[in-house]
């Protein structure tokens, strides 16, 4: 794995690149991270799926959006809408580097939203798109976001009001949530971008995800467009184990998109 940094002086964003264990290959993958408390209980196990694609001769790019991770800017300066024209720019960094045509598009959570957003607005540079236990409502993920951080187990993790000269919304473990970025998860209905999309894609779901039934019911009922939903019996990694302090590694799941994508 190769650390960098990319895009302009004023968006600079922290990526991490693994390169194909193929010669020669010119397929290529971009990760779109979750948001939060999630990204950091499911680190793992994006970095093994970036090894596990790598094996199968694709060249890999997580990356940190703007004001997230190690990215530069402040996380009260943050939008979805700017989140997913990095993820654009993270395309193009790695069609770039690889000389790769398309790239395929995996999103975990929020980044689920982000990665369907993209694709239905990009397709000459997707190849596939796989939606990896994906935000599917705002209001049921911020009731979530809440009710996690609810569970907590310090008092210090849990949720509280923003001030309106800091930008309103909310802090959740540790995490601010602005005013701005609440109106725009509460607007997030993820049959909206599926719709639109024309690539081939997979929403791979864990088996005690809550929202594995409504995905199936829309899934059949023809409101996610081309896509394909497959429950996996494996347990969410952005849940934390309460004995690990993060999420599980889901083996099962990523042998099915790793396998997926081949």
């Amino acid at each position: 794995m190769t650390p960098f940094y990319f895009g302009t002086k004023q968006r600079r964003l922290f990526g991490a690149y693994t390169a194909a264990r193929v010669a020669g290959s010119r397929r290529a993958v971009v990760i779109c991270n979750p948001w939060g408390q999630e990204y950091l209980r499911s680190h793992r196990s994006m970095n093994r799926m970036a090894i596990q694609l790598a094996s199968a001769g694709m060249h890999v790019l997580r990356f940190d959006y703007f004001g997230t991770g190690d990215s530069a800017g402040e996380m009260t300066d943050a939008s979805i809408a700017d989140w997913e024209e990095d993820t654009r720019t993270a395309i193009e960094e790695l069609q770039a580097t690889t000389d790769a045509r398309k790239v395929h598009l995996i999103g975990m959570r929020l980044g689920g939203w982000i990665a369907a957003r993209v694709a239905a607005s990009q397709a000459a540079n997707i190849d596939s798109l796989v939606l990896w236990d994906p935000v599917v409502s705002g209001a049921r993920y911020a009731n979530e976001l809440m009710r996690s951080s609810l569970e907590q187990d310090f008092p210090q993790d849990l949720p509280t009001v923003r001030s309106p000269d800091a930008g309103g919304g909310f802090e959740i473990m540790g995490f601010p949530l602005h005013a701005r970025l609440v109106d725009e998860i509460a607007a997030i209905d993820l049959a909206e971008p599926l719709g639109r999309v024309r690539s081939r894609t997979l929403i791979a779901v864990s088996k005690t995800e809550q929202s594995a039934d409504w995905l199936v019911e829309r899934c059949d009922a023809g409101a996610l467009g081309s896509a394909t939903v497959e429950v996996v019996d494996d347990e969410p990694c952005w849940i934390q184990q309460r004995n690990l302090g993060v999420g599980a590694v889901p083996t099962a799941l990523i042998r099915r998109v790793v396998a997926w994508l081949q």
